[in-house]
């Protein structure tokens, strides 16, 4: 019996502190208050001072948010230099040929002196004009030189087409026909494919990448 004395003892002296507890947390919730057909959350001062969401933290918070709008690029915001884009983003323009005019080259510092090749080595890469999509958002200038662009270009000369003509109507000169090299295409003709042996010669010239258009393009790729 003095055990369960006790034990109602010690409930009723911790009553009170628990009471206390619970009004404490009680006045430290937000309280809702409805003002008419709105709904606001009230939320003491003493919070508010607290955590920082005083009226003194929320400006300081817009000047500093403020300041960072205004400041310089910053690496981990939403946006990226524009200059960093893909070239899906960009509009970019062809490159300038100066046709081996290196003076013109040096004044507007972009375009190529010459087109075409083969391998990565003996492409020319050239700067050209880019500019952002409208609806594309960035950091910078919306138009720049992109650097890197290979001085390549197609027209409508094709190796497959090229080489049935110049193995079917070789003797006729149609291969260098096609690749506009008209002054050698009118001797072959003339001399029916060098009796021959010119015709042989251009195929393989052909195959070994040796006989190219003569507006200096590459093979078009595309069909």
């Amino acid at each position: 019996m003095r055990i369960f004395y006790g034990f109602l003892a010690f409930l009723m002296a911790s009553q009170p502190g628990v009471r206390a507890i619970q009004a404490r947390s009680d006045k430290e919730q937000p309280q809702t208050v409805v003002s008419g057909t709105a709904v606001q959350s009230v939320v003491p001062v003493q919070a508010q001072l607290g955590s920082g969401m005083g009226p003194s933290s929320s400006s300081s918070a817009s000047s500093s948010s403020g300041a960072a709008g205004s400041s310089a690029f910053y690496p981990l915001g939403p946006n990226v230099m524009c200059s960093f884009l893909p070239r899906d983003f960009l509009d970019c323009k062809d490159p300038v040929d100066h046709r081996e005019n290196a003076t013109a080259q040096q004044e507007k510092k972009y375009g190529c002196l010459k087109f075409g090749g083969s391998t990565y080595e003996e492409v020319e890469h050239a700067m050209v004009w880019c500019t952002v999509f409208a609806d594309i958002e960035c950091y910078g200038n919306r138009t720049f030189l992109r650097a890197g662009v290979p001085c390549v270009r197609y027209t409508d000369h094709y190796f497959v087409t090229t080489l049935i003509y110049s193995m079917l109507l070789g003797f006729l000169g149609m291969d260098r026909f096609c690749l506009g090299q008209t002054g050698t295409a009118v001797g072959k003709l003339l001399t029916m494919g060098g009796v021959g042996v010119w015709w042989i010669i251009d195929v393989i010239l052909l195959i070994t990448n040796n006989l190219l258009p003569e507006d200096g393009s590459n093979w078009n790729p595309y069909v």
